[in-house]
């Protein structure tokens, strides 16, 4: 059985979706507690797009360097904090990596605190 741990990188199917939710096969991260993701069938996740010329990024969200020790990811990305899900582990396929450096999870933290105002 896989290991869903905090900051860890995993392709996820998101469909299907209502409206302006993010959809599709893609990159999620794991941002619930290990203890939690031990415990329970669902896991809390962020999806991540990937980054296209002139996208700005907003306060809300995170880049995510295709060159981030660690990862296997194709292309520079965005860590969407505004839609965050929480979805069964049935989801999920491919591990892509973990995010390691200090430096990116507190900009995500902080993007997330940003989103829901804590």
């Amino acid at each position: 059985m896989e290991k869903f741990n905090k900051w860890t990188i995993f392709r996820a199917n998101l469909d299907p979706v209502i409206g302006s939710e993010q959809g599709k096969s893609r990159p999620v991260l794991i941002i619930s507690e290990n203890e939690i993701n031990d415990l329970l069938n669902t896991i809390n996740i962020i999806p991540i797009t990937s980054l296209k010329d002139g996208r700005t990024i907003y306060p809300n969200e995170a880049f995510l360097s295709k060159d981030t020790k660690g990862l296997s990811i194709e292309t520079d990305s965005i860590i969407l904090c505004h839609q965050i899900r929480t979805i069964d582990k049935r989801r999920i396929s491919k591990m892509y990596g973990k995010i390691e450096g200090v430096v990116l999870q507190k900009e995500i933290e902080e993007a997330l605190s940003f989103q829901l105002g804590l």
